[in-house]
C-alpha cells in the first residue's frame, strides 16, 4: 500500500495573506498541474512568455519579489486559463501591495 501525498495548501490563491503563503499556492498548483521546474520553462517559452528555470523557483519559494509578468509566464507554463489567472493577479496585487507598504 502506497501512502498518498496531499498538498498542505490548495492549489488557489484564495486566503494568501504573505508571499510565503503565496509562493506555497503557487508550489501547490504546479504539483496539481503535474509540472516540473522545467517544464513549465518549457511550456512558458511556448505560450510566448519565457521564463527561466531560476524564475519559476524564486516564485514558488518567495525568494524575492516578483514581477507581474514573471507570474503570468508562470500561470501559462503551468496550464492556467486567462480567466483563472485573474484571481491568481488579483491576489498577487493585494499580497505584494501590502508588503510594499511595509
Amino acid at each position: 500500500m502506497s501512502a498518498v501525498t496531499i498538498p498542505a495548501v490548495p492549489p488557489d490563491p484564495t486566503g494568501a495573506a504573505t508571499p510565503l503563503e503565496f509562493a506555497c499556492r503557487l508550489r501547490s498548483l504546479m504539483q496539481a498541474r503535474r509540472r516540473s521546474l522545467d517544464s513549465v520553462t518549457r511550456r512558458s517559452h511556448d505560450a510566448g512568455t519565457p521564463i527561466s528555470r531560476a524564475t519559476v523557483h524564486n516564485l514558488i519559494t518567495a525568494r524575492c519579489v516578483p514581477r507581474r509578468e514573471s507570474l503570468v509566464a508562470f500561470l501559462r507554463g503551468c496550464g492556467v486559463p486567462p480567466r483563472e489567472q485573474i484571481r491568481w493577479l488579483t491576489t498577487f496585487d493585494e499580497v505584494y501591495r501590502s508588503v510594499a507598504a511595509e
